[in-house]
């Protein structure tokens, strides 16, 4: 349960971070983003679900979970780049501390 809440707040903070993308660098750039989103969780969602027989759930929870992190990272890396005035930095100084609750949480349900 502790983990699909955990995957759940990933797609939360992956999809806020894309809506901020979108804000700051264009709708194509939030679209491609978008569609990329949509196919590996697509896939990864579908093969934990359905295709998670004798202990490959977990394999497909670590999967996924790890592409999630690594999309919130270029995600991030692509709203510092665009960051031009102060109003922005501000932006992502919450954004920072966000990934960092997430790293946090994501230690805490992989130790715990």
């Amino acid at each position: 349960m502790t983990s699909t809440v955990f995957l759940i707040f990933q797609t939360i903070v992956c999809a806020a971070l894309i809506a901020v993308v979108g804000k700051m660098r264009g709708r194509f750039t939030a679209f491609k983003h978008i569609v990329v989103f949509m196919c590996y969780s697509g896939v990864l969602w579908n093969a934990l679900l359905f295709h998670g027989e004798g202990g490959g759930s977990l394999v497909w929870l670590f999967y996924l979970a790890m592409a999630y992190a690594l999309h919130i990272i270029i995600l991030l890396l692509t709203i510092t780049r665009s960051c031009k005035t102060k109003k922005n930095r501000i932006l992502i100084g919450v954004l920072s501390g966000i990934a960092i609750l997430l790293f946090m949480i994501f230690c805490s349900v992989i130790i715990g």
